[in-house]
């Protein structure tokens, strides 16, 4: 890269990492505070509780990368504006490639951060993370529950033992009610925690299982010998495969084994999963494209830039939630159309983006831009009008 390249890319970068921080930071948070009931009664669990948090970050991440490069390419190019040094490149006879190659470039690197967490960190920390619930929920049950107390581990889940010793449980209760349609309650006379396949299992004997459907009320009692739970979840470890889409590695979803058990009963879940880690990527590309779009053309500092940031997040939303609407449609139905829309989605924004480069197509001509402009313009001094007589009121009371 040019000096002038380097520039602008390292301008693109600063705002892009400050971006991804902001944004990881707030989505973690939130989906932190989501888990916290799970953890709630675990205080002495914090290296778990911190564990299985650090294990939501990579995902987040990769999720957000291409937004972060979005958001970083408009504002360092907005900039760029601000300070007339896009109107001096132009002056100066640069081409429009010494402001789009290094954008472009930011690109691909966040394409290939997603590459690698999608294919690599991604799994294993989907895995470790379910490993930190399991050892969460043990210690829960083990340690934590007080015997012949009712304790809410999870929302609409609570357990009740007699006694604890070790990973042994004499008399355990559970009334699960997530499920909307139907209420299950389990009795156990004995249980015990034991790891099997690099699970963790809570192992129920010599119980009842009442299965009570919420919409007419009827009640099926079933008794056995053994019942088996997935500890990272508690729920039956017989209703589905223990390992999740998003913890298999790429080449399992590739070339999935004939008898796996999900594969057989819904393939669609790991095609979509499989979808989803080949096309996400692309979107990183497509979206610093139509950043070099909407904010590349040389403008004065008189000129709005806010439009800008507008039309770059409008169109990025609206891109990813067609994405979104694609790979749910994979899932349900297991349609080979919908995944060639999916794919097609961010290859035809990539395409288009280039070419609305190639032609050096200017946004602020267009219609849409200069109403976005106009409007956010007229919106900032009505703000201006409704906030300006109460401060001359306060102005008149002080004299």
């Amino acid at each position: 890269m040019t000096l002038l390249e380097r520039y602008v890319f390292r301008r693109a970068l600063a705002n892009a990492l400050g971006a991804l921080a902001s944004l990881v930071l707030i989505v973690w948070i939130v989906q932190a505070l989501s888990r916290i009931d799970i953890v709630k009664s675990t205080a002495s669990a914090a290296g778990n509780v911190f564990w299985i948090a650090l294990m939501l970050l990579p995902d987040l991440a990769a999720g957000i990368v291409p937004f972060a490069v979005l958001i970083g390419a408009v504002q360092a190019l907005n900039s760029l504006n601000a300070d007339s040094e896009r109107s001096v490149m132009a002056a100066a006879g640069a081409s429009p490639k010494v402001v789009a190659k290094p954008i472009v470039i930011l690109g691909v690197l966040g394409g290939v951060v997603i590459l690698l967490v999608a294919h690599v960190i991604g799994p294993a920390a989907s895995r470790g993370f379910r490993y930190g619930i399991r050892a969460i929920n043990a210690d829960t049950i083990t340690l934590f529950l007080q015997p012949g107390r009712f304790e809410k581990v999870q929302n609409g889940l609570e357990l009740s033992i007699g006694a604890a010793r070790g990973n042994n449980i004499q008399s355990l209760f559970i009334a699960d009610s997530r499920d909307p349609n139907v209420e299950l309650v389990y009795f156990a006379r004995e249980a015990r925690i034991s790891k099997q396949d690099g699970r963790s299992l809570l192992l129920l004997s010599d119980g009842q299982l009442h299965r009570r459907d919420k919409k007419d009320g009827s009640v099926a009692v079933v008794q056995f010998q053994s019942y088996a739970f997935d500890l990272a979840d508690l729920k039956p470890a017989n209703t589905g495969d223990w390992i999740r889409p998003s913890e298999r590695s790429t080449t399992d979803l590739i070339s999935p084994n004939p008898a796996d058990k999900l594969y057989r009963e819904d393939p669609g879940a790991l095609s979509s999963e499989l979808t989803d880690r080949m096309t996400n990527w692309l979107y990183a590309i497509a979206f610093a494209l139509w950043a070099v779009v909407v904010a590349a053309q040389p403008r004065t500092n008189r000129q709005a830039t806010s439009a800008a940031m507008t039309l770059g997040l409008v169109g990025g939303l609206g891109l990813k939630a067609l994405g979104f609407v694609a790979l749910a449609q994979i899932k349900s139905d297991d349609n080979t159309g919908w995944t060639l829309i999916t794919y097609l989605l961010p290859l035809s924004a990539i395409l288009l983006d280039s070419w609305l480069i190639a032609i050096d197509a200017d946004l602020t001509q267009w219609r849409i831009y200069r109403q976005s402009s106009e409007g956010l313009q007229r919106f900032g001094e009505a703000i201006g009008r409704l906030f300006a007589p109460r401060k001359r009121q306060r102005t008149e009371a002080g004299q």
